[in-house]
């Protein structure tokens, strides 16, 4: 599996030092900003290249749910869990996403989850592998093509793409200057798929993303599709610090095309865990981490120091 240094143990996990970024709703401008004029490029890359280096510090482990609402149908409900590390390549995350939940029969045989285990690499050369807990004769994971990372996952608006964000390292970028943002200064840039990639220029002519001044997190994304027609947002809605580090814990994706939209839900979350090894490596998806031990990983509790 390809590795690169990583900005994040999935698109969905930023290091914060204080703060909920929702807390303020207010929209408004301030003399400070220079959204439309022109602005330093090298001042851009610098700020830029400070969010690519973010990461939570440690290995994490969150339990979350898909809230999937179609415009024109009910909401469905996806349960999952997500480990996360830092190699020295950058962030891994392996997520576990339980399409059908765990039930017994009319005669009390339990009929297992059906899980879909991904195993991400989030960096310069992003990369995905799955499995399927329904598939037990295959005998190794597979990787998903780049083709494949614009299908949604367990019918929801979130897909592989959005997970790894590879954009935030496509090297043609134009930096547009600052705005204001509920009432916080915020960076905004327009990203642009490599010229080598027609076919994904073919899908995607840009990606705007806003960075938050102060604490350089992200708090939106906006996919443009060939055509320069916005296809979809993802906003950060909210943030929850665990252990003294930011955890996003509520992000709306609304696929601007059919109005409907899936919530990322965090249910639970702890920083600092023991992770086993083998979660991290191809050959851990022939195991599910939903529904086990592993999915409940709790931090060691603090000693207390005795005067």
């Amino acid at each position: 599996m390809s590795t690169a240094k990583g900005i994040l143990g999935i698109a969905l996990l930023l290091a914060l030092t204080a703060g909920d970024l929702s807390a303020q709703r207010r929209h408004g401008s301030s003399p400070l900003d220079t959204l439309g004029e022109e602005v330093s490029q090298a001042e851009g890359l610098e700020i830029l290249n400070t969010f690519r280096r973010l990461g939570i510090a440690g290995d994490f482990r969150l339990s979350f749910k898909l809230e999937v609402r179609p415009r024109k149908d009910k909401t469905r409900i996806v349960s999952g869990v997500l480990l996360g590390t830092q190699s020295q390549y950058g962030p891994l995350s392996r997520i576990d996403i339980a399409l059908e939940p765990a039930d017994v029969t009319e005669r009390g045989n339990l009929v297992p989850a059906k899980v879909k285990r991904l195993l991400l690499q989030n960096g310069i050369f992003a990369n995905a592998l799955e499995m399927n807990s329904w598939e037990p004769d295959r005998e190794e994971a597979r990787l998903i093509e780049s083709d494949a990372f614009f299908e949604k996952l367990a019918g929801s608006d979130f897909t592989i793409f959005d997970l790894l964000m590879p954009f935030s390292f496509w090297q043609e970028f134009k930096y547009e200057g600052r705005t204001t943002m509920r009432s916080r200064p915020t960076h905004v840039f327009s990203l642009y798929p490599p010229e080598g990639d027609k076919a994904l220029r073919e899908r995607i002519s840009r990606v705007k993303i806003y960075l938050d001044e102060e604490f350089n997190a992200l708090n939106r994304v906006e996919i443009y599709d060939g055509s320069e027609e916005l296809a979809k947002t993802i906003t950060v809605v909210a943030f929850k610090i665990v252990d003294g580090q930011g955890v996003l814990s509520q992000v709306d994706v609304r696929n601007e095309l059919t109005r409907d939209k899936t919530r990322f839900r965090v249910q639970d979350a702890a920083i600092g865990v023991d992770v086993p090894d083998w979660v991290f490596e191809p050959e851990g998806l022939e195991r599910d981490i939903y529904g086990t031990e592993l999915a409940r990983l709790q931090a060691p509790a603090k000693e207390q120091e005795v005067e």
